[in-house]
């Protein structure tokens, strides 16, 4: 493409000093974004976009195009917007804001558009004074989440850069982002829809994990609970369902190992404690069930067990000791090793 001489003037006067932005700005944000579990990315304008955008009348002075340098921040879910945009605030000044407020927009209703967050901010003199030049210099940050990240990727050369004009590519590419737009909603107000009768239900496995997790917070305190106790509850119920136990038992399984133990134990996890209170119910044969079913528990030296548990058996992993190969638990085949 051809472009004029004073627009790559100007596009050259322009570019070594927004690098010099974008490398500050990557050494300012990209770390603290990924510690908080997030994605950064950004870029400098080439010349060819420079000039399009410039060309289209949109850019008051060429000299200052405010998105020349971008950054973008991606966010799981809707809500963290908002948090994202306080971070962003704590590091650099704000000169506008797109959309103004959540509350008003300028689509129509059935219109889905590109119309992610965009914040145009600039960084204070520098305590060092480094590089005086870009003190005030505005560039773009665009926060979005992850489905909103993935439609721009996915879609940007279908919208934006094509040989060619197709209705029926744009119709798809926005269809998807009205997909997405509703999935983004649905994800936002689970907890709301999931009061909605249609969805208000319940399986069976569901009403037992609960019943386990219940117990296991009435049990230990939340400290000593992994901070994803949902995988412990399901884990702990697949064990008393492999045993035939109900998940009402599991309190007075423990209580029961409590009393015979003295007290309950800071030096095992509640899973370990379970499996120790579960060997030593008298009513259950835990090595039968164990044997018949289908589940495989972990055990350790720091747990109190029968000695059957101590020895080689398939659906027992001992992280104390040497692994021992599959061939060498399972009873040899009749007639093996006969001459």
């Amino acid at each position: 493409m051809k472009i004029a001489k004073e627009l790559r003037d100007i596009f050259s006067a322009a570019e070594e000093r927004y690098k010099r932005l974008a490398t500050e700005v990557r050494d300012t944000l990209k770390t603290r974004v990924e510690e908080r579990g997030w994605f950064f990315a950004s870029r400098v304008k080439g010349l060819e976009s420079f000039a399009l955008k410039v060309e289209t009348g949109r850019v008051p002075d060429p000299t200052a195009v405010e998105d020349f340098f971008g950054c973008t921040i991606v966010v799981p879910t809707i809500p963290e917007i908002a948090v994202a945009e306080a971070f962003v605030a704590e590091h650099y000044n704000g000169k506008a804001r797109r959309p103004v407020n959540d509350k008003s927009t300028k689509k129509n209703s059935y219109s889905f558009q590109f119309d992610d967050l965009r914040l145009y901010v600039s960084r204070d003199a520098l305590p060092s004074g480094r590089n005086p030049d870009l003190d005030g210099l505005i560039f773009e940050v665009q926060i979005k989440t992850i489905l909103q990240h993935a439609w721009s990727i996915a879609t940007h050369d279908l919208i934006y850069k094509s040989d060619s004009v197709s209705w029926p590519r744009e119709r798809i590419a926005f269809q998807v982002k009205a997909m997405l737009e509703h999935a983004e909603i649905a994800i936002a107000e689970a907890n709301s829809l999931s009061a909605s009768p249609a969805v208000a239900k319940a399986d069976e496995r569901s009403i037992s994990v609960g019943k386990v997790l219940t117990a296991l917070k009435e049990i230990w305190d939340q400290e000593r609970l992994p901070n994803d106790v949902k995988r412990l509850a399901e884990t702990v119920n697949d064990l008393m369902k492999t045993c035939y136990l109900p998940p009402q038992r599991l309190a007075e399984i423990v209580e029961a190992e409590v009393a015979r133990v003295g007290a309950l134990p800071t030096d095992l996890s509640p899973y370990s404690f379970i499996v120790q209170a579960i060997a030593h119910t008298a009513d259950v044969d835990f090595k039968k069930q164990l044997d018949r079913g289908k589940t495989k528990i972990v055990i350790h030296g720091g747990m109190e067990l029968p000695d059957w548990m101590l020895q080689p058996n398939a659906k027992i992993i001992r992280i104390d000791a040497p692994v021992v190969a599959p061939a060498d638990v399972v009873e040899a085949a009749p007639g093996a090793g006969a001459k």
